[in-house]
């Protein structure tokens, strides 16, 4: 199995997932900022889409964003599976013909993530609690396409998980350990209190978001 993993910012990687992926033998292949194959002809399995501290609407000096959101309704129609984190998310909402939204519903820190009567059934959370903790660390949302399911929601931000064919957007970061919260709060000038509220659910949290990845993988 292959998964090309696309990083959109050098300070946002893929963490404990890229790190799984390959203990477990999957080869992964990384597209960087600079970086101009296009999607369509990358060879893998299933896309993966990280987060970054740029917006949607930040294309126009983004290339790679770009040429994502043009290629994406495509991969979904043919049925590529894709897991889409934070600005992942946001783009893939937007690009199927929901709206990316700057600076509105933002999160920092440990979070429930409420599952909705679609997402308590949906492969990608089978085995997992409801709610389930995970972290957050983004300023801009997105509401959903209309073909898609909503599948998640926080009290804060409605717009969690949805899926839209084989394809899956999730608000949430569910690849992140200690190390890159520090360093993220470190570059945002914030306190330790994100940090804190990590360590304090850590292992229910790793938990989760093994399952959530293994899940995915079983689908591929």
């Amino acid at each position: 199995m292959r998964i090309e993993i696309v990083q959109f910012d050098k300070d946002v990687c893929s963490g404990t997932y890229g790190r799984w992926l390959e203990e477990w033998g999957i080869d992964c292949q990384y597209l960087h900022p600079g970086d101009t194959q296009p999607l369509q002809s990358a060879p893998g399995d299933a896309l993966m889409l990280l987060g970054g501290h740029m917006g949607v609407k930040d294309r126009g000096v983004h290339p790679l964003l770009d040429r994502c959101h043009a290629e994406l309704p495509a991969l979904v129609e043919q049925g590529k599976p894709i897991l889409a984190i934070c600005l992942g998310a946001q783009l893939l909402a937007d690009a199927l013909g929901g709206q990316a939204l700057s600076g509105q519903r933002g999160e920092r820190g440990v979070q429930k993530i409420h599952l909705t009567v679609a997402g308590v059934t949906d492969p990608l959370f089978y085995g997992l609690t409801n709610p389930f903790p995970s972290f957050q660390w983004h300023n801009d949302s997105f509401d959903l396409p209309e073909s898609a399911t909503h599948l998640a929601f926080t009290e804060t931000c409605s717009g969690q998980v949805f899926r839209s064919n084989n394809a899956y957007g999730l608000q949430f970061h569910p690849e992140v350990d200690e190390q890159i919260i520090a360093g993220w709060c470190r570059r945002a000038k914030a306190d330790g209190t994100a940090l804190e509220e990590f360590r304090g659910v850590q292992e229910e949290y790793q938990n989760a978001s093994q399952k959530i990845l293994n899940n995915f993988l079983n689908m591929i």
